[in-house]
């Protein structure tokens, strides 16, 4: 049996992120076919970094978890690195924005000059781990592919630059400014194969890395629900309202973005008494608001049952490569309203003839929210929840995801 590894900075239970949830579907279904490991941190979230694991292995959901300690985290030394190193970014952004980089980049793929700084940053992140590199350079012979997975890892430069040959790269990437990082032209270019997400997600990195990029493919995620929890368990368990709209997932500004002023300007005009629900870890100023309701972290079954029975899902994030919340939500046919500053959740829209919808503005998410909300009291909405179910069966079932990894894999 093949022996294929999975690198991440974060993985575990109490994780709560798109990229690492990513990372755990692909690792348990995997292993039915290949001896899997997971590569990872101590650390459980991406702020402070502190260790919350034990150093070691573990087995969690038949998948072998191997967790390595990082560096002391210092955030004012961070800091001044990081800022001493932004200078590759804002000419490559500014260069994007003039749409002048995928020609640049394909004459120039390396930025070594720009990177130097930026390497030395990556040494200072609190994800950082000198012992997980070692231990791949030392046992890289053991494995026949490992997969990185998310690109603001700070140990894939370095683990590439030993065995480039092996590594299958999943950037779960998105426009914002660290993408633009100089050091990430190395990786884009010289790793073995990159799985993207979407065609939009691939379309992105084109245009940044130019067309010497390295092999690719679209690999994406399958998506499967744990089936519900009894709801009337779950409304009293976090005194939920009978009306509400739902975000789940990391509750962070570069995350939710606006929608909580949004949401309470479609009150202040509205007489609708849905309240916003927002599911999952916390990592902001709770607004006390008393149409705005947290509930924490919820289980795989109660999160269903949060989707089956909220008005519509929500996902106010610019920042998707795939968008789980966006594709789970269309499984269980219910409607959906996001961002269209992100080309990926938009172009699901799209594809999917418009199952789910977008908004661009302030404006048009409370047209919107209120045209979707009152389609909710008095239609039967059949049409788009078939052609939501449709979308996800037809692209992201397990089955065609799980063909895709065995052709990487296999190359």
């Amino acid at each position: 049996m093949k022996k294929i590894g999975f690198v991440i900075g974060l993985y575990g239970e109490e994780v709560n992120g798109g990229a690492e949830k990513h990372c755990k579907m692909l690792a348990e279904r995997a292993c039915r076919y290949y001896d899997v490991e997971v590569l990872t941190t101590t650390a459980k979230d991406y702020k402070t970094f502190t260790p919350f694991y034990k150093e070691g292995v573990e087995e969690i959901n038949g998948v072998r978890v191997r967790r390595f300690r990082t560096i002391p985290f210092n955030q004012e030394r961070f800091s001044t690195f990081y800022n001493k190193s932004r200078t590759g970014r804002k000419i490559r952004r500014f260069l994007y924005k003039r749409g002048l980089l995928r020609y640049v980049a394909s004459l120039f793929p390396s930025w070594s000059l720009f990177a130097k700084k930026e390497i030395e940053t990556l040494k200072k992140h609190g994800l950082y781990s000198p012992d997980l590199i070692d231990y791949v350079k030392t046992n890289e012979a053991s494995y026949s592919a490992l997969f990185l997975i998310s690109y603001p890892c700070p140990n894939f430069y370095f683990i590439n630059d030993i065995i480039p040959h092996k590594c299958i790269f999943i950037p779960t990437a998105h426009d914002e400014g660290d993408f633009f990082r100089a050091y990430l032209a190395d990786i884009f270019t010289t790793i073995k194969h990159i799985a993207f997400n979407t065609a939009s997600e691939r379309d992105l990195c084109q245009r940044i890395f130019g067309n010497k990029m390295s092999s690719n493919s679209i690999l994406a995620v399958g998506v499967e629900l744990e089936e519900a929890a009894d709801f009337s368990d779950v409304q009293l368990k976090y005194n939920l309202p009978n009306r509400y709209v739902l975000y789940f997932g990391r509750i962070a500004e570069e995350k939710i973005g606006n929608l909580i002023p949004w949401f309470i300007a479609y009150k202040n005009q509205s007489d609708d008494p849905v309240k916003l629900v927002l599911t999952g870890g916390n990592f902001m100023a709770k607004c006390e608001h008393p149409d705005i309701q947290y509930t924490g972290f919820v289980s795989e079954s109660e999160k269903t049952a949060l989707i089956k029975h909220a008005q519509l899902v929500v996902n106010p994030s610019d920042r998707e490569s795939l968008s789980l919340l966006l594709l789970e939500t269309m499984q269980l046919g219910k409607p959906a309203l996001v961002n269209g500053k992100s080309e990926v959740m938009k172009q699901h829209c799209i594809d999917s003839n418009f199952a789910a919808h977008y908004y661009i503005s302030k404006s048009d998410f409370i047209q919107k929210l209120n045209e979707m909300l009152a389609l909710d009291q008095f239609e039967e909405n059949e049409g788009p929840s078939r052609k939501a179910i449709s979308y996800v069966e037809e692209n992201y079932s397990w089955n065609k995801i799980l063909e895709r990894l065995n052709v990487v894999i296999d190359s």
